[in-house]
């Protein structure tokens, strides 16, 4: 990751998020409730977890490969998606390959063993559970609601807006 971050930032781009904290300050300013929908992981003896995790290793070669591949070849590109994101142009969005080297690497450490043991394993599962129930609970009970996503998930076939659909919520793509 530290790699994938120097190259962005030669690139010119930032890997920082400038709408998040923005949004936030602008809710807190105006007294607006905020819902984070965080998932926890309990580990009961975290010494004993972490000392097992630094001895196991971890196959993240797919995941360097993939990191290396969006370095070589994919940073003109993030840069179209990133002024693609900017002027909201969804069909460029769209159009745009997306070289989603986080999944891969996610995916290395939920699928090691260790993950398994200590119930990390469907990571990606929970987050959107949370954020689904979240979600739902918020259409309920406010007059009006607003949720950030990454530009990815929204456009995705099978993104959260698609499994809202699903449950039978009229939703507007992007």
């Amino acid at each position: 990751m530290e790699l994938y971050g120097e190259a962005i930032e030669k690139s010119g781009m930032a890997w920082s998020g400038i709408v998040s904290p923005k949004v936030t300050k602008l809710a807190k300013r105006h007294g607006l409730r905020m819902t984070n929908p965080d998932v926890e992981i309990f580990i009961p003896e975290p010494r004993k977890a972490l000392k097992e995790f630094a001895a196991s290793s971890i196959d993240d070669l797919q995941c360097f490969e993939k990191t290396l591949d969006s370095i070589e070849s994919d940073l003109g590109n993030m840069a179209a998606r990133a002024n693609a994101w900017a002027t909201g142009d969804i069909e460029l969005l769209r159009q745009l390959p997306a070289n989603n080297e986080y999944a891969t690497c996610i995916a290395a450490f939920t699928g090691a063993g260790l993950a398994r043991k200590y119930g990390v394993d469907d990571l990606a599962q929970e987050v959107e559970r949370k954020w689904l129930s979240a979600a739902e609970n918020a259409l309920a009970n406010n007059a009006s609601t607003f949720a950030m996503l990454p530009i990815s998930q929204l456009l995705k076939a099978d993104g959260y807006l698609e499994k809202l659909r699903v449950r039978g919520y009229e939703v507007q793509a992007p």
